[in-house]
């Protein structure tokens, strides 16, 4: 159990002792001076001898506008504190409180239960029921607020101004949630960026076909597996006209003019014109010998010209 002073701060309950008698006459040496809040934390039992509580319930009950009795929800008043509710001039009771049966032989010396004051007004007989209601059994916060509602009621607590330490916490917290998750979501997109670059840059597998023929089929080997690097190559230059085997009987002859592809050789003093027929090589200079044969194609006076024949000319030729 909770003392709290209106409006100069609060008490605790071992400050006003233990039992019921000792915490009333506490109470109301300071009900004088300040108000008195008392919150039912924990049930209080009725420990005084019947009709004797020392005469402070007089002094409370007398300044009964200034001792407000809360109990919250969930809580239990035991006796005592049944005691003390019917003492106060306002009860802030929960509506699943429960609020314990005070037997009649208790409730003498309380002035809520005195039979005289029953019909003095309106307050006094609301009192005056409740009371006799408790001294057979327990009622709930919510009949004890119906049957008598101009002292207890529920309470309706309300703040205004400047937000309390706890709504700032829970600011800060919903903030630095907010601020992980944007982090996590960047480095999700991140890595599913990355991982699609990648996958775009693997290389095709092999292809294959089984026996030799029919539907290809992916080869699997180490070099699938291995990143291809494509080499930029420059095709060998080709010097003139691939023309396969020599068409017939080759003759010396000497290069007059360059062949690219086609220039003038001499054959037996005369001068015919002749393509370089060896494309894989360069061809010779002028003043160098060839071999010649007759172009392939009819009614053609182009021969062909090919690298000189190792032994022909060892002799040499005239040039």
């Amino acid at each position: 159990m909770l003392v709290a002073l209106l409006p100069a701060g609060t008490a605790a309950a071992d400050t006003c002792g233990r039992n019921l008698k000792d915490r009333l006459e506490c109470w109301s040496g300071e009900i004088d001076k300040h108000g008195v809040l008392v919150t039912l934390d924990e049930q209080v039992p009725f420990d005084a001898k019947a009709g004797d509580l020392g005469g402070d319930e007089r002094t409370l009950w007398d300044n009964r506008d200034r001792l407000v009795v809360e109990v919250p929800a969930g809580g239990r008043t035991g006796a005592g504190g049944t005691a003390l509710l019917l003492l106060a001039g306002t009860g802030w009771v929960a509506p699943d409180a429960r609020i314990d049966r005070l037997p009649r032989e208790n409730q003498q010396g309380l002035p809520a239960c005195d039979s005289a004051n029953a019909l003095t007004n309106d307050f006094r007989r609301e009192l005056h029921t409740v009371c006799g209601l408790l001294a057979d059994r327990s009622l709930t916060g919510r009949q004890l607020t119906d049957e008598a509602p101009a002292t207890y009621r529920a309470r309706h607590a309300y703040s205004v101004g400047t937000p309390d330490e706890s709504l700032g916490r829970d600011t800060l917290l919903l903030v630095i949630v907010g601020g992980l998750l944007l982090a996590l979501l960047t480095a999700l997109v991140l890595i599913v960026r990355r991982s699609s670059r990648v996958t775009g840059h693997l290389p095709r597998p092999a292809l294959a076909t089984a026996g030799g023929g029919g539907t290809p089929r992916a080869a699997h080997n180490h070099a699938a597996d291995e990143t291809t690097t494509h080499l930029r190559t420059t095709p060998a230059p080709r010097y003139g006209r691939r023309v396969g085997n020599v068409p017939g009987p080759a003759k010396s002859a000497v290069v007059r003019t360059e062949l690219h592809p086609q220039g003038y050789v001499e054959l037996d003093r005369v001068l015919y014109r002749a393509v370089w027929a060896e494309p894989g090589r360069p061809p010779p200079a002028p003043g160098q010998l060839v071999d010649v044969t007759d172009a392939r194609e009819r009614d053609s006076d182009v021969l062909y010209a090919f690298p000189p024949t190792t032994g022909r000319h060892a002799k040499g030729a005239r040039t």
